[in-house]
């Protein structure tokens, strides 16, 4: 009789027991490359300032992240172009990568600085590690691809709780008499904790990544006269969800400080003028190949003011075009291949590649 009244509490502990490892195995989330940035895909995310006072470098299990007071104070959108948008060359060249993005050359503070156009960055997911493998470097004179002599890991595959990755990125930019670049970077990458993450907008389910670099730049300009050495370091914290391509929460620190922040922000937020008086045009093709002219799609008002600029702050266009039903035909097929930002009618600008 003891046994028959005893068989329905076991019954029932080991069912309460089975429910509560069966929501931690859920709530701990394991991602893939299907969860990270995607060819032929863009991610909008907002910059704030990072509350100085907030619990970021806490690690372990079934964490709680509380960052919903977070204010825009502006939004950018990075963009993943899948292979098959580059060029021949570039696609035999970095035949394993999975996709590329493109990205502004930083401003060296040189009165006269050499003409590079933009760069792009080519990405591979390796069996073991997503990584960086290479580098174009865009200018007036050529369309440079850099291979890494070491490539940089930016995450382990699959993205689970305690993983880890340390690795080491080298490469070299070596054009004769104009510029030689040259980068030593060790990172340390660690997945030290998983929880929830409560953003203005959303409520994402996150693994948290540490990122630490310690790198060493070499910069040399001849023709300027120019030659130092860099070092650079910090630490980086990132939220990945499922799905969600890019991190949808980061944090820059230096020296246990925060300094930057960028995260996901949700529909219904304000994002400053962005939410009023975003683009609403689509620029074709994009990217574009060198000759190519530009179609833009959804102007609303002819003629309309245009400017365009390359990642280097020069004006390539700066008129007033006709537009007809709603498109405006832009004469680029005598640009060099490189980034260029498209603004109309002063709305926020929209970056386009032509390679």
């Amino acid at each position: 009789m003891n046994d028959q009244r005893c068989a329905p509490l076991v019954g029932m502990a080991l069912t309460a027991l089975l429910t509560v490892a069966t929501a931690a195995a859920l709530a701990q989330p394991t991602l893939t490359s299907n969860d990270l940035p995607q060819g032929g895909q863009a991610y909008l995310r907002a910059n704030a300032v990072p509350p100085l006072l907030a619990d970021i470098e806490t690690e372990g299990p079934g964490l709680t992240w509380d960052f919903s007071t977070l204010i825009s104070t502006g939004t950018q959108e990075t963009e993943y172009f899948p292979m098959s948008a580059a060029s021949f060359t570039t696609q035999f060249i970095f035949s394993s990568a999975d996709h590329f993005t493109a990205f502004e050359l930083p401003d060296l503070g040189i009165e006269n600085p050499l003409p590079f156009s933009g760069a792009t960055t080519y990405h591979e997911f390796g069996s073991s590690a997503y990584r960086i493998i290479g580098l174009g470097i865009t200018t007036d004179f050529v369309d440079l691809p850099v291979i890494y002599e070491d490539d940089e890991e930016l995450l382990p595959l699959p993205l689970t709780y305690g993983a880890t990755l340390d690795g080491t990125s080298a490469f070299e930019v070596d054009l004769p008499e104009l510029l030689f670049y040259g980068t030593e970077q060790v990172t340390n990458i660690a997945v030290d904790a998983w929880g929830t993450l409560i953003l203005p907008g959303a409520t994402y389910e996150c693994l948290r990544v540490r990122r630490t670099i310690a790198a060493q730049d070499s910069v040399n300009l001849p023709a300027a006269e120019l030659g130092f050495s860099l070092p650079r370091e910090g630490t980086t914290y990132e939220w990945y969800a499922a799905g969600e391509g890019m991190p949808v929460l980061s944090v820059q620190m230096l020296a246990g400080i925060p300094t930057g922040c960028q995260y996901k922000p949700g529909e219904d937020e304000v994002i400053g003028v962005e939410e009023w008086n975003a683009p609403s045009y689509a620029i074709t093709p994009n990217p574009a190949h060198l000759g190519q002219d530009l179609l833009l799609d959804g102007i609303a008002e002819s003629p309309s003011d245009i400017v365009v600029r390359d990642a280097a702050g020069r004006v390539w266009l700066d008129a007033v075009l006709e537009v007809e039903e709603g498109r405006m035909l832009v004469p680029s097929a005598a640009w060099p291949a490189g980034v260029y930002l498209v603004s109309v009618a002063g709305a926020p600008a929209t970056r386009c590649i032509i390679r």
